[in-house]
């Protein structure tokens, strides 16, 4: 690692030998305390502990936005868990269920991990009300033990529908069946059975009411805890129809379903570094991330994980695609911020591989950034801002009305009429002193004009989906907003 940095100081910098250098990061939920960067592990533990000794039916929501780590958690929950007959785990990922009955879908699951023979008895006592040939023929394959437990679940969720005069009746059998398998313990509790929904946020509005109308109709009883993973601000949009109102009707209808909230926190930035230390070596890029690097990627992702991880693993198909970035002017250091640049302001990377928009689309950026900072409260007629509000002005073919703080009001007045000519972008993020702070990174004119010529000509072959960096790009700004 370098402690200082200078344009002058960037050198070429071999790749790693070989064609196994590199390697780029998957994103599978972390399951135990090895691959644990965000060291979740003794939260887990905690979560589960509280959980062994919960009275139940119990709702739990796992909070947290897009890339957080929400499915690690709920794994590493499950894992700590006790191994036991008493201690029966669920794994339900409600994205797997689009386009089908949700609700019938994670009731079966619940079904599914009940003992056989209990199926068997209930579908015996539910049959004794028909007596159409195919269900005695059916009832005698149950008592041959011929179906498997999957089609025992099926065909028992089937009873209960046809047999069902009501959504009420149908709500207390399944009730009845769950507080019956309960009971079959030794342990005076009973036993427990934990299941865990993910991905209910990626899912459709459809789904997560249907999700949300199985667990508190249907599977609220002894023996049944729920613990959710999900950005309940999404949740909360997707059921405000069924509630009947906006986000915050939709919260209302959330709160009486889960009971607690566990919101996953942001890493401070020691555990940032750690991270962003520990993906770089696994990727095999490590020689690359020096101490300026670091300081990008720790300051403008906010410790988010996956967001991490894609800007690595485009770092790493460009270093290995694009060998020019490895060479002075440009600099590994110079190609992550435009990396960061394309995934988290899109419109502004843009612009830079557009030969469209000017020669040094960055550096007038800059200059109208500097300008929109201070025109309500000019300095002195000396300072070197008035040179840059100069050049500013003459480049949209405007004249400076001079340099006299009097001035003020026509100054302002000017600028606005300049804002109409100017790209969307530039007067969307000219005080979002995260982007300005990072753009002055790409170095003087001449480097701005040498990265502008690579893109242009190469423009980068990597990126995220345009959703995720839209989600991205509002994120980025509403915390700056918050911070400022």
């Amino acid at each position: 690692m370098r402690d200082t940095w200078s344009p002058e100081a960037e050198t070429y910098q071999e790749a790693p030998s070989g064609e196994n250098g590199y390697n780029l990061l998957n994103d599978q939920p972390v399951t135990d305390a090895v691959g644990d960067l965000l060291g979740t592990t003794e939260t887990a533990k905690g979560i589960a502990a509280i959980l062994t000794r919960t009275s139940s039916p119990f709702v739990m929501a796992v909070d947290g936005g897009w890339g957080t780590g929400k499915s690690s958690l709920l794994r590493q929950i499950e894992a700590a868990l006790p191994e036991n007959p008493d201690m029966v785990k669920v794994s339900f990922n409600a994205w797997t269920v689009q386009g089908e009955n949700a609700l019938d879908s994670l009731i079966k699951s619940v079904i599914a991990k009940l003992d056989a023979r209990l199926l068997r008895r209930w579908i015996r006592k539910l049959s004794k009300s028909r007596h159409t040939l195919n269900f005695l023929r059916f009832g005698f394959s149950v008592a041959a033990g011929f179906f498997g437990i999957s089609r025992l679940a099926d065909e028992l969720w089937t009873t209960l529908e046809v047999n069902a005069k009501s959504r009420n009746e149908l709500r207390n059998w399944v009730q009845e069946i769950l507080e019956d398998w309960t009971k079959e313990s030794e342990l005076r509790a009973g036993r427990n059975l934990v299941v865990f929904i993910d991905d209910l946020d990626r899912c459709s509005d459809t789904v997560v009411v249907q999700i949300c109308e199985a667990v508190k109709l249907y599977l609220a009883t002894t023996g049944v805890i729920f613990v959710i993973g999900c950005d309940l601000s999404v949740l909360a949009r997707g059921v405000s129809t069924s509630a009947r109102g906006g986000e915050g009707e939709g919260r209302t209808y959330l709160e009486k379903i889960v009971q607690v909230v566990y919101r996953i926190a942001v890493p401070d930035r020691a555990s940032t570094v750690h991270l962003v230390h520990s993906y770089a070596k696994q990727a095999g890029v490590d020689g690359f991330v020096d101490k300026t690097v670091t300081k990008i990627l720790v300051e403008r992702t906010e410790g988010n994980p996956r967001r991490i991880k894609r800007i690595i693993n485009s770092f790493v198909l460009q270093q290995k695609l694009s060998p020019a970035w490895r060479k002075p002017p440009l600099g590994s250091s110079r190609l992550i911020v435009v990396i960061i640049i394309q995934h988290l302001y899109p419109a502004v990377y843009d612009s830079l591989v557009s030969a469209q928009t000017g020669a040094d689309p960055i550096g007038e950026f800059l200059d109208y950034a500097e300008i929109r900072a201070r025109v309500t409260d000019p300095p002195g007629g000396s300072d070197t801002w008035w040179s840059t509000a100069s050049r500013v002005f003459r480049r949209h073919g405007m004249m400076l009305p001079g340099r006299a703080p009097g001035l003020r009001g026509e100054l302002i007045t000017k600028l606005e009429r300049l804002e109409r000519g100017l790209p969307a972008h530039f007067v969307e993020f000219a005080a979002n002193e995260a982007l300005t702070t990072l753009l002055r990174e790409l170095g003087d004119l001449e480097t701005r004009l040498a990265v502008r010529a690579q893109l242009i000509s190469r423009p980068l072959s990597t990126g995220s989906f345009p959703g995720i960096s839209r989600e991205v790009t509002q994120t980025t700004t509403t915390q700056t907003a918050v911070d400022t």
